[in-house]
């Protein structure tokens, strides 16, 4: 399970952005971390029953980079990748009513450029990598995570057939193939 959670004092966009998030990655809860510690957030994510955390850190009152955490059995440390977003776009924002009860989430690379730079995002969020050729033929509470910075620098959330957008969209400023920092950061 993986929490997505904040930094200490979240704008209502944030909120809504990890509302969306929350909706459309299957088995994900979402916390606000307050005046809570880096530990006590880490600690309270671990008492939620989570071995993941997505963070969303802030720039200017938006969504401003994503970093990703895994618990060891020990302790809490930063994962690959680090997302440096430019801007997001809310389902809201592009008048779409949002979805619940996602089961499946696939992320797929939207090209082959974009094929390790997806398989890092479906393992830091523990969730099924696949290509367009070998997704289930399964249609109802499944959706695709589309990762395509190699020519539009978007991460989207999508329908299986691509047409629909499920969550928030991401343009990334860069993505990075490793852990950003430590808990100092965020």
């Amino acid at each position: 399970m993986i929490a997505i959670g904040t930094t200490r004092k979240p704008t209502q966009r944030i909120r809504s952005f990890i509302k969306e998030l929350s909706r459309v990655i299957p088995g994900s809860i979402r916390f606000t971390r307050g005046k809570q510690s880096f530990g006590e957030f880490c600690d309270t994510a671990q008492n939620l029953g989570s071995t993941r955390i997505m963070l969303v850190g802030a720039y200017h009152g938006n969504p401003g980079r994503l970093g990703f955490l895994e618990f060891n059995g020990e302790i809490w440390e930063f994962q690959p990748p680090t997302i440096i977003i430019k801007t997001t776009r809310l389902l809201r924002e592009s008048k779409v009513k949002p979805t619940s009860g996602i089961k499946n989430l696939y992320v797929i690379p939207d090209s082959s450029p974009d094929q390790n730079k997806a398989k890092l995002l479906a393992q830091a969020i523990d969730v099924p990598y696949s290509t367009r050729e070998e997704l289930p033929t399964q249609k109802g509470k499944a959706a695709l995570l589309r990762v395509g910075i190699a020519q539009y620098k978007s991460i989207d959330f999508l329908s299986l057939d691509e047409q629909q957008p499920l969550g928030p969209s991401i343009v990334t400023k860069q993505f990075l193939t490793k852990p950003m920092g430590d808990h100092k950061r965020w």
